[in-house]
């Protein structure tokens, strides 16, 4: 379909001009006064070698020599082809003179004036100056349409390129979010078979939405909002009472889709780096919506030095998703990060609504 489309695109402004140019006889001469008829058959027979220096220039000569950067070939040729094609128009008008053509050529008795020796077309003398702008619009018309059409092509790659990294680095989230959460299940065996038992069957819901629901380029809201729900759930049951959690996810969420996993790195660190079993500690997670805004907070205590550094630095996960972020929302999403007294925190701003290329 985007073919055809692409087809009319180039071609309609053609149509539209012909159009123009074979109707404005039309409305400029009266058809019923000879001496007008023929203005307008000489109108015609200019307008088609017009047409005919336009298009071979355009679809043949400006192809083959100027875009090959052949261009002293290209102004030698196209000099040669105007030249020809004056040459031709004026044989062809001589062949075709006639009092049909020419009704002046008749005397007073009636008969017809002696031929006239081969000579130029006085019309085109005339405009031979109009053959070279319309060669010259040809060629500009030419490179105009090629130029756009390279613009869509590296539009083309570069979406392409940009759709192979965002497949990229989404996919980089799975074994990461997978291996957490094994660990976490791994710590829970030790403590309580019954809630390790109750965390595989929730990672199954979790790894089932990875791999299937979240392969797409956008997913409901409800499905991600639940999924981040699902997660937490899922390490809270490694918690001890020495870690604070408090969670705020909105339930009633409006119908609209956004990109999958784009908080869930996030959410991770902060387990990863915000807990501590030996310490007082807390994870604060808020997902809302605000009008046309969905926005999502993060905080949490960093545990030790080593996890400073790591939350400073950002670590490999926060780098890829800032990468998504920009390819996805360019500068529409707003994301802060801050460490300030022991708490790290996240703020990150993504419109609703939003067309995802």
């Amino acid at each position: 379909m985007n073919i055809y489309k692409n087809k009319l695109e180039k071609w309609l402004p053609h149509i539209i001009g012909l159009l123009l140019f074979l109707i404005l006889p039309i409305f400029v001469f009266d058809r019923d006064n000879s001496r007008a008829i023929f203005w307008i058959n000489s109108y015609y027979y200019q307008l088609s070698f017009m047409i005919i220096a336009f298009y071979v220039n355009y679809l043949t000569i400006t192809p083959r020599f100027f875009f090959r950067k052949r261009k002293v070939s290209f102004f030698i040729v196209i000099v040669l082809f105007a030249i020809l094609l004056l040459y031709a128009s004026q044989y062809l008008y001589n062949l075709l003179e006639s009092d049909y053509l020419r009704p002046e050529r008749l005397n007073e008795s009636g008969r017809i004036l002696k031929e006239k020796r081969f000579g130029m077309h006085p019309k085109l003398v005339d405009n031979f100056f109009l053959m070279i702008v319309v060669l010259g619009f040809s060629t500009g018309m030419a490179n105009l349409q090629r130029s756009k059409s390279i613009q869509e092509e590296q539009k083309e790659i570069e979406k392409e390129r940009l759709n192979t990294e965002l497949a990229f680095l989404k996919n980089q989230i799975s074994p990461h979010f997978f291996f957490n959460s094994l660990n976490n299940i791994y710590a829970l065996i030790a403590i309580d078979g019954d809630k390790a038992q109750k965390a595989v069957e929730k990672l199954s819901g979790l790894m089932r939405y990875l791999i299937y629901d979240s392969d797409i380029k956008t997913v409901e809201l409800k499905k991600e909002f639940v999924f981040m729900q699902n997660y937490i759930d899922l390490m809270q049951q490694r918690l001890t009472s020495k870690v604070k959690l408090l969670v705020n996810i909105q339930d009633d969420v409006p119908s609209v889709e956004i990109p999958p996993l784009i908080f869930i790195t996030f959410v991770e660190n902060a387990f990863k780096h915000g807990i501590s079993y030996r310490s007082e500690s807390f994870v604060s997670i808020s997902l809302k919506t605000e009008g046309d805004m969905l926005l999502f907070t993060c905080e949490n205590s960093i545990a030790d030095k080593a996890n400073k550094a790591v939350s400073e630095k950002g670590g490999l996960g926060i780098v890829n998703i800032k990468r998504r972020l920009n390819l996805l929302y360019g500068d529409k999403a707003q994301l802060i990060q801050s460490d300030k007294e022991g708490v790290y925190s996240i703020h990150l701003k993504v419109p609703l609504n939003y067309t995802y290329e």
